[in-house]
């Protein structure tokens, strides 16, 4: 039950790439870049998400010249390798 809890509130923390650019942010601070970046690069943008303990952080929305949409069970990416600055 302890570990429930725990998990239950654990921080989550997004991330924004795009080709080889990632940040990581807040929901506004990664939306935000998102949203200008592709103003200067009509390459789609991924915005991901985990929590404090996941290994990985999973696809929720995608960005594009034309739209911005919310993914469900969006493929999963190492939390790593996107610290890192790698995608």
């Amino acid at each position: 039950m302890k570990c429930l809890m725990e998990n239950e509130f654990t921080m989550r923390t997004f991330f924004a790439i795009q080709q080889d650019k990632t940040i990581n942010s807040g929901w506004q601070q990664c939306l935000s870049w998102a949203r200008q970046q592709i103003k200067e690069d009509s390459t789609p943008i991924q915005l991901l998400t985990a929590r404090g303990n996941d290994n990985n952080a999973v696809v929720i929305a995608e960005i594009t010249i034309d739209r911005e949409r919310m993914i469900e069970g969006g493929r999963a990416l190492s939390v790593k390798r996107l610290m890192n600055g790698k995608t």
